[in-house]
């Protein structure tokens, strides 16, 4: 008896992680902590299209997170007693996971600051040595400031 009660336990833990399990998910928990909301206002604060939404508050609330609350003909959704005491008992694993950036965005970002960095450092170098070679300091100077354009340039473009 007691064994099957644990394997029920188990299974609803599992479903529970298993539909918090997306960054959008997490959001909404995280903003439906502040109180209950329209679906709409939702959509706009989480800049998550309806569709998308409604489908993830269906799978939160089968595992009893959230629930829908109608006042005056209005639906409202909210977190369920439930979903209040799992989101204070997870907060932190979720606040990190939803505020965590894009890696694939911080990638190519990064990629673009060693781009520009390389090629002013390139712009600059040769300068430098043909202020060597000519024996003029004024392509120093040109250096610097060519390459200080090529870095603005190439960090302005997206």
């Amino acid at each position: 008896m007691s064994r099957v009660i644990l394997d029920d336990f188990e299974n609803d833990l599992s479903a529970i992680f298993e539909a918090v399990g997306g960054r959008q998910r997490a959001r909404l928990i995280l903003a439906l902590r502040e109180g209950a909301e329209r679906p709409s206002k939702l959509g706009h604060k989480l800049d998550v299209p309806l569709p998308n939404l409604y489908r993830i508050f269906n799978e939160l609330k089968e595992v009893n997170l959230v629930e829908s609350i109608e006042k005056e003909g209005i639906v409202y959704w909210a977190l369920s007693p439930l979903g209040e005491r799992w989101i204070s008992a997870n907060i932190s694993a979720l606040s990190k996971k939803a505020l965590k950036t894009d890696s694939k965005e911080s990638f190519w970002l990064r990629r673009r600051h060693l781009l520009s960095v390389s090629i002013s450092l390139l712009i600059f170098s040769f300068a430098f040595i043909r202020s060597i070679m000519v024996s003029q300091s004024s392509y120093i100077i040109g250096g610097l400031i060519l390459s200080a354009v090529a870095f603005v340039i190439l960090e302005k473009v997206k």
